[in-house]
C-alpha cells in the first residue's frame, strides 16, 4: 500500500522563496540609487536608476560654480535616493514569494555599491581640483572676507584672463607651501604706487569700492611708483592698513596663482561658532 504524502511537494516549492524585506530594499536604494530595485528583481530598472546616480555625481560638479546651482544639484540628488528608496520599499511588499533569479547574488549587490564609489570618488577627486576649498585664515581681506570663511574656489589654468579687482588664490612668493587670498589691483606692465593706501596705476587713481574703512589714526604702509614684469601681478589686501602683501614681498608671478574664490561653503568662527548669515555669500 502506497502513501503520499498531502505536504511534501509544498515543502518542496517553497524551499527556493526567499521573500524581500521591505525595509532592506528601501535601505539599499537610499544608499545606492537602483540597488533595493535589483535587490526585487527589479533589474533594469535598478541599473536604469545606478546609472542615473552616476551621471548625477558627475555631472553635479559643473554645478560647482554658484551656491545656488551648487545646493540645488545637492538637494536633487538626495530627493533621487529618497525616490528610489521608496520606490523599492513599495515594491518589496508583495514579494512574500519571491524567488531569487541570477541577479540576486552578493556579487552583483558589492558590484553596484562599488560602482557608485568608484563614481563618487572620482567625481570627489574631480571637484577637488578643479573647485578647490581653502579656508581663510587672515584678518587681511575684511570685510569681504573673515576668519573661518570656508571659500569654493575655481582653478585657474595659464590661459585665464586675470582681470584687476579679482580675488586669487596664490603661493607666497617667499614659501610656496604657505596660502594666501588677496585682491590684484596691478596688472602686468602697468607703474602701480601705492600712497596712503590708495592705488595708483599709471599715475592715476584706481576705483576700490571694495576698500575697507581705516581705523582712527591707522597708517597704511606705502609703495614707491615700480612696473610691473610682463608675468607680475599686484595684490593687496582689503584691510590694508592691516595686510601683509605685496607691498611686502612684491609682485606674484601668474605661475604661482592657483584658484579665483567664487563663494563661501561655510563659517566657523574662531569661537567655533557657525556664522550661518554667510553661508552662500559670493567672495567678491
Amino acid at each position: 500500500m502506497h502513501l503520499s504524502l498531502p505536504f511534501s511537494h509544498a515543502s518542496e516549492d517553497i524551499s527556493g522563496i526567499r521573500p524581500r524585506k521591505p525595509w532592506l530594499a528601501g535601505l539599499s536604494s537610499f544608499l545606492v540609487p537602483g540597488l533595493g530595485q535589483v535587490y526585487n528583481g527589479r533589474t533594469r530598472r535598478g541599473l536604469i536608476l545606478l546609472g542615473l546616480g552616476c551621471a548625477w555625481q558627475v555631472l553635479g560638479i559643473g554645478a560647482a560654480e554658484t551656491f545656488r546651482w551648487w545646493a540645488v544639484s545637492l538637494a536633487g540628488y538626495c530627493l533621487l535616493c529618497a525616490a528610489c528608496a521608496w520606490d523599492a520599499l513599495q515594491a518589496a511588499r508583495p514579494l512574500a514569494q519571491y524567488r531569487p533569479g541570477r541577479w540576486n547574488s552578493p556579487a552583483v549587490y558589492a558590484g553596484c555599491a562599488v560602482a557608485l564609489a568608484t563614481v563618487s570618488l572620482l567625481a570627489g577627486l574631480a571637484e577637488r581640483r578643479f573647485y578647490p576649498v581653502y579656508t581663510m585664515t587672515q584678518t587681511s581681506m575684511r570685510p569681504t572676507l573673515r576668519t573661518g570663511d570656508r571659500l569654493r574656489s575655481m582653478a585657474l589654468n595659464p590661459r585665464d584672463i586675470i582681470r584687476r579687482g579679482q580675488l586669487v588664490v596664490f603661493e607666497y612668493p617667499g614659501e610656496h607651501s604657505l596660502i594666501f587670498v588677496k585682491r590684484v589691483v596691478g596688472l602686468p606692465g602697468e607703474v602701480v604706487e601705492v600712497e596712503d593706501g590708495l592705488v595708483y596705476v599709471n599715475g592715476d587713481p584706481i576705483e576700490e569700492g571694495y576698500y575697507a574703512v581705516r581705523s582712527k589714526g591707522s597708517k597704511s604702509l606705502d609703495m614707491p611708483a615700480a612696473r610691473l614684469a610682463p608675468d607680475e601681478y599686484y595684490v593687496l589686501g582689503d584691510n590694508r592698513h592691516a595686510s601683509f602683501d605685496s607691498r611686502s614681498y612684491g609682485p606674484v608671478n601668474r605661475a604661482r596663482m592657483l584658484a579665483t574664490p567664487l563663494y563661501i561653503v561655510y563659517s566657523v568662527g574662531d569661537d567655533g561658532e557657525w556664522r550661518t548669515d554667510r553661508i552662500g555669500l559670493p567672495a567678491r
